[in-house]
């Protein structure tokens, strides 16, 4: 039977979601932990891959479990072989048609950046330590709305042809000494998250004097700022239409 999982995760020990010769990664834990409580072996999908040591609240799953499986003992089970960084919740059946990626219809994701130095904070939110100015931050974020094509913040190794995305909320809200980004869209391309903001706090400081309208529209990735450093990302949640 196909189930779907929520996963959450602090991506600092691992090489990313995708499994890797050699690597320590999410997607190879998940696995070897359904197949122990299972004893059968299993492949998990997910929604997307994040990056090395970038953190995830919601990303989905699906995986193909045998149906005398007990869906609430498997995930206490589960949690239990996991290591303490990674866990699974809400697991349930759905349609066997159901595809975590594929049947995705919307992405959130948060970065958290601080203004002063939190050692509890420092593997989950960037240090920005530098002037910035957040009202040009504002300014052009509300570039970001809408559809557009994202290649200036594609970054190397991008395989996908279509770089167009449709950005129906992008929102940065401050709360004791700390700044949120919010960003949600049908779909995101190669680290374009962490690039928008890089470029963000770029233009914020003014190492770059385009605005973030203007960059879009060059598709050239030489005027997009520095790209973010990944711990401050976190993937909050995929939207299917189908589970919660």
């Amino acid at each position: 039977m196909r189930c779907f999982s929520r996963v959450e995760y602090n991506g600092t020990a691992y090489a990313g979601w995708q499994i890797q010769d050699n690597e320590n990664t999410i997607q190879a834990e998940l696995q070897s932990a359904f197949s122990t409580v299972t004893r059968v072996p299993c492949r998990i999908t997910g929604a997307g891959r994040t990056d090395a040591g970038v953190h995830a609240r919601g990303q989905g799953m699906h995986i193909d479990l045998p149906e005398t499986v007990d869906l609430k003992q498997c995930e206490n089970s589960v949690n239990a072989v996991l290591p303490h960084d990674i866990g699974i919740y809400s697991l349930q059946r759905v349609n066997d048609s159901f595809h975590a990626r594929y049947c995705a219809t919307e992405r959130s994701y948060r970065y958290y950046m601080i203004t002063r130095k939190m050692p509890l904070r420092r593997d989950q939110a960037l240090w920005v330590d530098f002037e910035v100015n957040w009202d040009s931050v504002r300014e052009n974020i509300a570039a970001l709305m809408g559809k557009h094509d994202f290649t200036a913040f594609c970054a190397s190794g991008c395989s996908v042809d279509n770089k167009t995305c449709t950005i129906r909320e992008a929102t940065l809200i401050e709360k004791n000494n700390e700044y949120i980004f919010t960003i949600k869209a049908d779909r995101f391309i190669y680290k374009m998250v962490r690039s928008l903001v890089g470029t963000l706090l770029d233009i914020g400081r003014c190492k770059i004097t385009d605005s973030m309208s203007d960059i879009i529209k060059s598709k050239e990735r030489s005027r997009v700022g520095e790209t973010a450093a990944a711990h401050g990302l976190v993937l909050e949640y995929v939207t299917y239409p189908e589970v919660r």
